[in-house]
This record gives structure tokens, sequence and C-alpha cells, in this order.
């Protein structure tokens, strides 16, 4: 096997009509790389490999850049982001009674009115 080969070997007997879906939903935000997994039985290496080779050149580094690293496109990403926003929410929710107790402040007014800017 080449180093460029994918991991898993070629997909079993795509159709047209299944290369086009999975280009569709790996161009999608919202679809990970596992969704791809349980539907097509590709794995992200193989997704990969398919989008280079179905895709123009540019398409395909524009695509990568889009997906690399991206949360929505990873599972795993998703769910330490997730914890992250929880243990955020549940910080803020420990704040909010000492944010309450504090006084508002007084400014003094400005002399800026919408006539002096003119």
């Amino acid at each position: 096997m080449k180093k460029t080969d994918p991991p898993f070997g070629p997909p079993d007997k795509l159709t047209p009509a299944d290369v086009s879906a999975i280009i569709a939903m790996a161009w999608q935000d919202d679809t990970p790389f596992e969704a791809l997994a349980l539907q097509f039985g590709l794995q992200e290496a193989q997704v990969i490999a398919l989008m280079r080779e179905h895709l123009k050149t540019r398409s395909f580094r524009v695509w990568r850049m889009r997906v690399r690293g991206r949360a929505a496109k990873h599972q795993a990403l998703q769910q330490t982001r997730s914890l992250a926003a929880d243990a955020y929410a549940k910080l803020d929710s420990e704040m909010r009674p000492f944010q309450a107790e504090s006084e508002p402040l007084d400014l003094p007014l400005s002399g800026v009115t919408a006539a002096s800017l003119r």
C-alpha cells in the first residue's frame, strides 16, 4: 500500500449517485464524517480520497481548509466544545448573583449632543 492510499482500501462499488451524495454531504457543515461512515461505510480518509479524486484541485483545497479541525465535521470535537459550553454556562449562572448585587456606575453626563456632532 502506498503512503497516499486511504488506510481502509477502496470503497465497494459506489454508484455515481452515491458519489454525488457523498460530495454533497461532505460539503455540508452539519454532516460529520461519522454520518458518512454509517451511511456509506467510508472512513474519513476514504472521504478525503474520494473528494480529491472527484473535485477540481482548487475546490478540493477549499474544502480541506473548510473542514480541517471544524467541530461540526468531527463528533469528538462537538462533544468537547459542548462540554466547554456547559461549563461556561454553569460558571455564568454561578456568577449571576454577584453581578446583580453590584450597583450601577454613576457616570457624569457628557457634553456631546447630536447638534454638537454636526
